[in-house]
C-alpha cells in the first residue's frame, strides 16, 4: 500500500481559521503559560469554520468483533454534523508499521455517520485522522472487545503533554497507552509513572521515538507490574502526539469488570468539574484521582454539589494532601457522608491555585447490580455553547445529559436541542431552563432519540456552564461517561466557582426563613421524576416550559 507523507491541507486551513481567535483563547494556566483554551479539552469548530480535524488514537482494526479471535478493542468512529451544511472529507488510518489507507466520508447537515476503522484497513492496532469540510463537526469512537465496550472523545488537536491520573496494573487488568503521531516528522517522548510506592521513570520509555505517520502501543502493565494505582505522564521533547489510554478489568478478586478508553488531559488547572456523578445508592465505586503538577505540596478538595440542596442539604468536602509531582486518590463510595439516592456533581479544587489534573473512575465488581467500568477526565473550563454525540445503539438503555452551572453568583438560562435527520429541534423539556448557581439540569434523552440513528445534542447558555453525559449499555452491561465538546470561541476559564460555604449559606437561608417561596417549575404538561441507574432525572412532556432549578 502506498505511503503518503503529507501535512494535510485541511489541517493548515483549520490552523488559519483558529488564528483569528487565538488572542482571546490564550491564557496562563498553572505552569503552562502558553496554553490556549481550545487546547485544554477537545473542542468543536464553530458552524461557519472552513474545516474540522480530529484524531482518534486508540483501537484495533482486525475486522473480527466476536469469538476468541476478536480484536482487543475494535474501533468504530462516529462523526456528527451539527451545522446546516452537508460536510465531506476523508478518514486516514495509520498502523504501527507505517501502512496508511484513506476512505472518503460524507455527513449530511444535522446528521451523523459511522465508520469502522477495519473498513479502511486491517491491522492489529490503528489510529485515525478525520478531516472534514466545514464546522460543527464532532468525533467520538466506540471501542468494543471481549472485555467490554467504551464510547469516548477523540482529540481535536495534538499536544506535547498528556496526563492520566487514573489507572491500574493489578492482577486481571490491562493498561495500554496508544501514542499517535499524524505528522511526517518523528516525535520523541518521555513517559513517567506515579504509583502507591513511588514515582518511576523507566529507562526504555525516556526519549522513546514515535515515528511520523504511525501509532505506538505501550503496555504499561508489562513495565509497571501489579500496582493498584498508576498515574501516567507523557511529555513530548520533540514534536506533538495524541495519547489515549485503554484500561480493562476482568472482575477477579472483587475488582471492576469492563473496558474503558480515555483521552489524556493536555493541560493543568486549579479547578476541575465533573457534571455527572454516581449516586451513592449504586454499588459502583467512584474514585477521584488527582495529579499535583506544581512545585509545592497542596491540599485538594473534592466538593459534592447535591441536587436540590434546600431539601438534601450539603456535604462536607473530601480533603486529601498531594505532594508536589505526585498523585493521590479519594474513594467517594466508602464515605457515608453522601446521602443515598441523591443526584450530584463534583468540583475538584486545589489550594492556592496549584496546578493539578483530576480524573474520575467509576466501576462495579462482577455480579454487582450496576456493572461497567468508565474513566473520564474532569472539565477544566466552561463554555456557553456545547456539542455532543448521542449514541443510537439499540442496546443503550439510558442516556442522560447533565448541565451544571459552576458560577457562585449568576443564574444560567439553558436550551438543549437535538440534531437529527437534517434538522435541529429544541427539546421541549429543556427550553429556556434557568439553572441557579451551583446547581444543574439533568435530562433523559432516551425517549427523545427513539427512532433516530443519527442524533447529536447541542447546549446553548447565556452564561458559561459545564456539560457531560451518562449512558448505560445492556450488552455487555457498561457505564459510559461521555465528554461533550465546547465550541471554539465560547470557552472561558472557571472563575467565581461555587464554594461549599455558598452551598451551606443557601441551605441555611432557605431553612431559616419560612417566608421564602421556592423557585418552581411552570408548565402545562405532566412532570415525572424517575431514577435510572442511580441518577435522578426530570422529564417534562408536552408544551414548552420555563424551569427554574434551585
Amino acid at each position: 500500500m502506498k505511503r503518503a507523507w503529507r501535512l494535510p491541507i485541511l489541517l493548515l486551513i483549520a490552523a488559519l481559521s483558529v488564528t483569528a481567535i487565538a488572542a482571546q483563547n490564550r491564557t496562563g494556566v498553572g505552569n503552562h503559560p502558553n496554553v490556549r483554551l481550545n487546547e485544554m479539552v477537545p473542542t468543536a469548530a464553530a458552524g461557519d469554520a472552513l474545516s474540522s480535524t480530529w484524531y482518534c488514537a486508540a483501537g484495533t482494526a482486525t475486522g473480527v468483533v466476536a469469538g476468541d479471535t476478536a480484536g482487543f478493542a475494535e474501533q468504530t468512529l462516529t462523526i456528527s454534523n451539527a451545522s446546516s451544511n452537508d460536510a465531506s472529507g476523508s478518514v486516514t488510518a495509520y498502523t504501527e508499521s507505517g501502512v496508511t489507507a484513506v476512505k472518503s466520508v460524507a455527513i449530511g447537515a444535522h446528521g451523523q455517520t459511522t465508520l469502522r476503522v477495519s473498513e479502511i484497513l486491517k491491522a492489529a492496532w490503528a489510529s485515525a485522522l478525520v478531516e472534514v469540510s466545514g464546522g460543527g463537526i464532532t468525533v467520538t469512537h466506540e471501542l468494543r472487545g471481549p472485555a467490554g465496550r467504551s464510547i469516548s472523545a477523540c482529540a481535536s488537536s495534538p499536544g506535547d503533554n498528556w496526563y492520566f491520573p487514573s489507572g491500574t496494573t493489578r492482577a486481571g487488568s490491562r493498561n495500554l497507552l496508544s501514542l499517535f503521531n499524524p505528522f511526517p516528522g518523528e516525535a520523541t517522548v518521555d513517559i513517567s509513572f506515579d504509583t502507591e510506592d513511588g514515582a518511576r521513570t523507566p529507562q526504555q520509555l525516556q526519549g522513546m521515538v514515535v515515528p511520523g505517520g504511525r501509532v505506538v502501543k505501550v503496555d504499561v502493565g508489562a513495565i509497571v507490574t501489579l500496582r493498584e494505582r498508576v498515574s501516567t505522564t507523557v511529555h513530548a521533547r520533540i514534536g506533538r502526539v495524541i495519547a489515549e489510554q485503554i484500561q480493562t478489568g476482568d472482575g477477579r478478586t472483587n475488582t471492576e469488570q469492563g473496558l474503558t478508553a480515555v483521552l489524556g488531559a493536555t493541560a493543568v488547572a486549579p479547578i476541575w468539574t465533573f457534571p455527572v456523578a454516581t449516586a451513592a445508592s449504586t454499588s459502583a465505586r467512584e474514585i477521584v484521582s488527582v495529579m499535583n503538577m506544581g512545585d509545592a505540596d497542596t491540599e485538594v478538595q473534592v466538593e459534592i454539589q447535591l441536587d436540590d440542596p434546600a431539601t438534601n442539604g450539603s456535604v462536607e468536602p473530601f480533603v486529601v494532601q498531594v505532594a508536589s509531582h505526585r498523585s493521590a486518590q479519594i474513594d467517594l463510595a466508602i464515605d457515608p457522608r453522601i446521602p443515598k439516592s441523591v443526584g450530584r456533581w463534583l468540583i475538584v479544587r486545589s489550594g492556592s491555585g496549584v496546578p493539578i489534573v483530576a480524573e474520575r473512575s467509576i466501576g462495579a465488581t462482577r455480579g454487582a447490580s450496576v456493572g461497567g467500568f468508565a474513566f473520564s477526565m474532569g472539565v477544566p473550563i466552561a463554555a456557553t455553547s456545547w456539542l455532543g454525540t448521542v449514541s443510537s445503539a439499540t442496546d443503550v438503555s439510558t442516556t442522560l445529559i447533565a448541565v451544571a452551572n459552576p458560577s457562585g453568583s449568576q443564574t444560567a438560562t439553558v436550551t438543549i436541542s437535538l440534531h437529527s435527520k437534517g434538522s435541529v429541534t429544541a427539546i421541549v423539556a429543556a427550553k429556556s431552563v434557568r439553572i441557579a448557581p451551583g446547581q444543574r439540569l439533568v435530562l433523559s434523552l432516551t425517549s427523545a432519540i427513539v427512532g433516530k440513528t443519527d442524533a447529536s445534542v447541542e447546549v446553548e447558555s447565556d452564561r458559561p456552564v459545564v456539560v457531560g453525559q451518562w449512558m448505560t449499555v445492556t450488552t455487555p452491561f457498561e457505564i459510559q461517561t461521555i465528554s461533550d465538546f465546547p465550541v471554539i470561541g465560547t470557552e472561558s476559564l472557571l472563575a467565581n466557582v461555587f464554594t461549599p460555604d455558598q452551598a451551606v449559606a443557601a441551605v441555611t437561608a432557605v431553612r431559616s426563613d419560612d417566608t421564602v417561596v421556592p423557585e418552581t417549575t411552570t408548565t402545562t404538561a405532566a412532570v415525572t421524576t424517575t431514577t435510572i441507574a442511580g441518577a435522578t432525572t426530570t422529564t417534562i412532556a408536552g408544551a414548552a416550559t420555563t424551569t427554574t432549578l434551585r
